[in-house]
């Protein structure tokens, strides 16, 4: 057979697999991310009279179901236990599980869930939720990042908490000449399909 003939079969068989694999794609749909990996990490850091200390919490549940191409059905919860609070010593984690702070015993677990999506660029999604922390809740909203990580998608968001807007830092601990009032936190999640 001649290098014309090869070339004349070959292009409609290119079509017809390109058309199929187009047709698979299509029925495959959108990709969901639902199964969180082990690994979710919530970190945070407060300032004390001009001094940063670091924190996170040894216990993040998180339950997610993200699809990038429907917004209007992803969603997001991301829980920490208040006792699982790690500050770098013994004596600031009692304190931070105290009633001026966290109060863990009265309210184990601060928790934000999603309300609404929305894109705010490649590969970042405004997230507007409520979090709820010492029985308040109120409403926040999260810038969310993400990449691909293999075939799973990591997610990191940055946002600053208003302590005070939540009663974060009583008695004392309630000037914020003395605690600053913004508190920097990350989360860091991966979840595959």
């Amino acid at each position: 057979m001649s290098d014309l003939a090869c070339r004349r079969l070959a292009r409609p068989l290119l079509l017809a697999l390109g058309a199929f694999a187009l047709a698979a794609t299509a029925q495959a749909g959108p990709v969901t991310y639902a199964q969180v990996q082990p690994g979710a990490q919530v970190v945070f850091q407060a300032s004390q009279m001009g001094v940063t200390m670091k924190g996170h919490f040894g216990t993040v549940h998180a339950q997610v179901h993200f699809t990038p191409q429907d917004l209007q059905a992803s969603s997001v919860q991301v829980s920490v236990d208040a006792a699982s609070v790690d500050a770098g010593s013994s004596q600031t984690n009692e304190l931070l599980r105290g009633p001026d702070w966290l109060d863990a015993k009265a309210d184990p677990q601060a928790r934000f869930v999603s309300t609404r999506w929305s894109a705010a660029g490649p590969g970042r999604y405004w997230v507007d939720g409520n979090f709820t922390v010492r029985g308040a809740t109120h409403a926040l909203r999260v810038l969310v990042s993400t990449h691909a990580q293999g075939k799973a998608l990591a997610m990191d968001a940055d946002f600053e908490l208003q302590r005070t807007s939540w009663g974060l830092g009583g008695g004392s601990w309630a000037d914020t000449s003395v605690v600053a009032a913004d508190i920097p936190v990350q989360v860091h999640l991966v979840v595959a399909p």
